[in-house]
């Protein structure tokens, strides 16, 4: 029969246990590390922490380096404070590192990867969706009960996005205005199509540019905003205050500024409207001496109250998801101020992508 096997080794040596003194500090550690040393060599060894009541860091140094000279030996008997100590700063065995994995083991974590990242999207997307029909929700209650929102932040709302925002948007679509003009004029005038000038740039000023670019500017503007915003009352609890006393943070901090958005786009797609087509006159008076009155004549014969109705509405759904997302984005931020920072970055991405993807399907409806 097989010793190893079947039963216990007579030959094999029992552990030798090493009782350690009272007192185990630095001077004590050079002599019993000494001792260790010599007995580890001779067998198998235990070293019994039962009497020691004084000891510093370098106890705990010694163990660390004796567990890792000689894998053979055990500290037993570690207790009260010792014990706690060594829980800490004692390293304890690594274990084995696995192999190089297989093919197959790497495509599956491969794909399971996606999969968890696809699913994280599509929870991320859902949790959109609520508090989009959310909002939707608390604001129909607001209009017909006119109760649970401070009606001041409503008008301190509407001057930030109306009246705050009025400088730049009208800078940009001017700009851009006149960079339609002068590009559209260089190649009308080849064909002696230069009278089209004022259809061109009213279609596209009324129907495709403003809305886009003012969806744009309102996303920089006021998403950033409003999530920095938002996520600074995550981060400091005081959305946490709101719900302890009762009220609904989606709707007391989130209606305010759907009404107010609502309420600034018309006056902003309508300056806007204003300052382009002024850009496109500006242009065509210059290059070819088309006079204003015949610009606009020119344009009212091909430009109509629906394209201007159709830029408002897309104006106004950008608005609503540039701040329904910026909203989800600042309500469902971390607890630190790299959250905030992220996803006050995150929110302008949102926003923008939101409405490249809104301005497609209104392409796919309106043509």
């Amino acid at each position: 029969m097989t010793p190893g096997m079947n039963g216990p080794d007579p030959a094999a040596k029992a552990p030798e246990t090493l009782l350690l003194p009272r007192r185990l500090r630095a001077p004590e550690v050079p002599g019993l590390f000494r001792e260790v040393q010599r007995r580890a060599e001779e067998g198998p060894l235990t070293l019994d922490f039962r009497e020691v009541e004084e000891f510093d860091s370098s106890a705990l140094a010694l163990v660390n380096l004796v567990r890792r000279l000689f894998p053979g030996v055990e500290a037993v008997n570690m207790k009260g404070a010792l014990a706690r100590a060594g829980e800490s700063f004692i390293e304890r065995p690594r274990p084995a590192e696995p192999g190089p994995a297989g093919r197959g083991w790497g495509l599956g974590r491969f794909f399971g990867g996606v999969t968890d990242a696809f699913l994280l999207r599509v929870k991320a997307v859902g949790r959109f969706l609520a508090m989009f029909g959310d909002e939707i929700y608390h604001l129909g209650v607001y209009l017909r009960e006119r109760k649970g929102v401070y009606p001041g932040e409503t008008w301190n709302q509407l001057y930030f996005m109306g009246y705050r925002s009025f400088p730049i948007v009208c800078l940009l679509i001017f700009l851009v205005g006149v960079t339609i003009s002068i590009t559209s004029v260089e190649q009308l005038s080849l064909f002696g199509a230069d009278v089209y000038i004022a259809d061109l740039v009213g279609l596209a000023m009324l129907k495709e540019l403003v809305p886009l670019m003012t969806g744009i500017i309102l996303a920089g503007k006021v998403g950033a905003a409003i999530t920095a915003e938002l996520s600074s009352m995550v981060v400091l609890e005081e959305v946490d205050a709101l719900r302890t006393m009762g009220v609904v943070p989606e709707k007391y901090l989130m209606v305010p500024r759907l009404l107010a958005i609502t309420m600034a786009v018309p006056l902003l797609v309508a300056m806007a409207d204003i300052v382009g087509i002024f850009g496109g006159v500006l242009v065509a008076r210059l290059t070819f001496g088309m006079a204003p009155s015949a610009f606009l004549d020119q344009m009212m014969n091909s430009v109509g109250w629906s394209d201007f109705a159709w830029g408002l509405i897309k104006t106004v759904v950008f608005g609503w998801a540039v701040v329904v997302g910026s909203g989800y984005k600042g309500l469902t931020v971390g607890r630190s101020a790299e959250e905030v920072g992220r996803a006050t970055t995150e929110s302008v991405v949102l926003s923008i992508t939101l409405i490249v993807l809104i301005d497609c399907v209104f392409a796919f409806i309106l043509y």
